[in-house]
């Protein structure tokens, strides 16, 4: 006699408020500044909740000169994974006050936000958010305004849903709003090299403030390139199969110093299985 397997919900979510890593520092090469993932929360796969905190961090090195490569005020976060008779859910969400990177680029405030519900019978979950947030922005003396729209990310249960979204937009839209999802104007069909969609929940960034500083920085799609310090990648969400991960600002540091380094980022990605 055989016996089926028993069907159970393998959670999968995680979120980290800041992290960052240096390789780089003025003339220096091949350095190894791992700042530690702050506020990290990690799901098992039998879900249940994680939350981390963090407060009054600062992150200082000498060589080759004193500074501070990243300091924040506070750092929270949570992910959890619940099950209900109808439904699977599995949350993930950060804050991150007052954070500040090698002494240049401030942000005031950063809430990040996910839901992804999955229906027992369906085939694909439904994402929803309680809302994303990238408040006081500034680069030196440049104010950064971003407006995000989170239309894209509620149709990111799966890459055919997505899909699906951008195909049924009218042509207007993806006139205007091809570059979010990388892919040219004028066609129906969403780019995914290498089987990813990637997209943004930018809308629109403004910079306000010194023209003499804001000479040395460029906004193209949502990434701003800043001469001394690199470029910023602002509300990306990466969909691959029924996974996606949404990073709200990604550094690729690459001047006085360089590295990576992401603020407010999370990921969802749980499926039925059998045991």
């Amino acid at each position: 006699m055989s016996l089926e397997p028993e069907q159970r919900y393998l959670y999968s979510g995680h979120t980290v408020g800041a992290s960052a890593q240096f390789h780089r520092l003025d003339d220096v090469e091949n350095l190894n500044h791992r700042i530690p993932a702050l506020g990290a929360s990690v799901l098992p796969v039998t879900g249940g909740l994680s939350t981390a905190h963090a407060e009054n961090y600062s992150y200082i090195v000498d060589h080759p000169r004193r500074i501070t490569l990243l300091s924040v005020r506070r750092v929270d976060s949570s992910a959890e994974g619940r099950e209900f008779r109808d439904r699977f859910e599995t949350e993930v969400g950060a804050e991150v006050e007052s954070i500040r990177v090698v002494e240049k680029l401030h942000v005031d405030f950063i809430k990040y936000h996910m839901l992804s519900t999955l229906t027992i019978g369906a085939a694909e979950p439904v994402v929803s958010t309680r809302g994303n947030e990238i408040e006081g922005m500034r680069l030196g003396r440049v104010k950064v305004k971003v407006v995000l729209d989170e239309e894209p990310l509620h149709a990111s249960g799966s890459k055919a849903q997505l899909a699906a979204f951008y195909k049924k937009q009218t042509a207007d839209y993806r006139e205007q709003q091809a570059w979010r999802f990388n892919t040219q104007p004028g066609t129906e069909i969403l780019a995914s090299p290498n089987g990813i969609h990637t997209f943004s929940l930018v809308r629109e960034i403004k910079l306000e403030g010194p023209e003499v500083e804001k000479q040395s920085m460029s906004v193209e799609g949502y990434t701003i390139r800043w001469e001394g310090f690199g470029r910023l990648y602002i509300g990306e969400v990466v969909l691959r199969g029924n996974s996606r991960q949404v990073t709200l600002v990604r550094l690729a540091m690459g001047s006085s110093a360089g590295g990576p380094g992401s603020m407010g980022c999370g990921q969802t990605n749980g499926q039925v299985g059998s045991s």
